[in-house]
């Protein structure tokens, strides 16, 4: 039984989205302040396992499963995070300036009829100074990944200040960060566009980055699409650059009701974007759409979306994620998630005669053909 869904989540759905996330962050901060603490969790919580250790841009993973930006937006809880099972920790969107967010309240819903959530944060952090400062203070057992994003001020900014401001973001955490995710379609910030749909202003922002002697690896989050345009768009403006490795999926922006169980009139009272099990298919179905049109030698894909379990986290492996990140499910499932789907993921290679994770990746594609 997962007591966690069984006792602890019904008491926690009763209080304050918002709230209870700052709880969760203070509790796991606490958590990882000391080394006894730490080695507890991941005695609980780690699965040790070489089945499932990927390489991926030079960075050796100790699982696929990682925490997705937006669960510590400010790097204050990354040391018991990452001794909770996750092969990787992305702290963020952080942006070069501090900022308070979207101002109105509420800024996340719940929606448990469909295991999901309405994000409207947009993008609250400590900015990129007093975040790097956090994070250059602390040695992970896993990588570390920093999540970038245009600083929301609320207002649409001249895409010149946006690409700047981005670039900006990046310096402190040069000598800090494993890899650099670039935020390029910030669902909930207020200003709501991205000057990124455009391949020419993601060159820019990507010649800007390549002016730093130290590049770290960077991902590019993207907003998931089938379209063969706009995917051949995307990949032709990073196909310059080495250090750009992989593609990560975004939220959506606003919410698809078709098949929510959540009524209409309630959706319509939250403003945001929808992010758990009904983006499930949509990701999926942009995984498999770009996995058949990137240079493999080269790039890699993140899936995200719907991962509540082992089944759907190997899904979106066997599409061609070679890496996978969640974070909604965490609010359903609780803090043994991450194990409990690493565990699932050795039981799923044993049941296809695979003997490493890698075997797995793409292999639906390949079955097909």
């Amino acid at each position: 039984m997962n007591f966690y869904a069984a006792l602890v989540r019904p008491i926690l759905f009763r209080c304050d989205p918002e709230w209870i996330h700052r709880q969760t962050l203070s509790c796991a901060r606490f958590a990882g302040g000391a080394a006894w603490r730490r080695r507890l969790l991941r005695q609980r919580f780690v699965v040790d396992d070489p089945r499932l250790k990927v390489t991926v841009a030079g960075i050796d993973f100790p699982n696929p499963v990682g925490l997705a930006a937006g669960f510590d937006k400010s790097g204050v809880a990354i040391q018991a995070l990452s001794c909770a099972g996750f092969g990787s920790i992305e702290v963020g969107s952080v942006s070069a300036h501090p900022s308070d967010g979207n101002p109105d309240r509420p800024r996340l819903f719940r929606l448990p009829a469909d295991d999901a959530v309405v994000v409207n944060y947009g993008v609250p952090n400590d900015g990129s100074e007093a975040v790097a400062r956090r994070l250059a203070t602390v040695k992970l057992p896993v990588p570390l990944g920093v999540n970038l994003v245009e600083t929301n001020t609320g207002l649409p900014a001249e895409t010149d200040h946006v690409i700047e401001d981005i670039v900006e973001a990046a310096r402190p955490f040069l000598a800090i960060a494993n890899y650099i995710t670039f935020n390029l379609n910030c669902p909930n910030t207020s200003a709501g566009t991205s000057p990124f749909d455009n391949p020419q202003n993601l060159r820019s922002l990507l010649e800007g980055y390549a002016r730093y002697e130290t590049t770290p690896p960077v991902f590019l989050k993207v907003v998931p699409t089938d379209d063969p345009a706009k995917i051949a768009g995307t990949l032709e403006a990073m196909d310059p650059f080495s250090f750009v490795k992989g593609i990560v999926f975004n939220l959506p922006a606003g919410k698809p009701y078709s098949g929510l169980r959540t009524s209409t009139a309630m959706l319509d009272r939250m403003p945001g974007a929808l992010a758990g099990r009904p983006v499930r298919q949509l990701v999926n179905d942009a995984i498999r759409a770009w996995y058949t049109r990137l240079d493999k030698s080269r790039h890699v894909l993140v899936g995200v979306g719907g991962i509540f379990t082992a089944e759907d986290a190997y899904e979106k492996i066997r599409l061609g994620a070679s890496l996978v990140q969640l974070y909604t499910a965490l609010i359903y499932e609780g803090p043994g998630l991450a194990r409990r789907i690493n565990q699932g993921l050795c039981r799923l290679l044993e049941r296809d005669g695979l003997r490493h994770i890698s075997e797995a990746i793409g292999m639906d594609h390949e079955a097909k053909a």
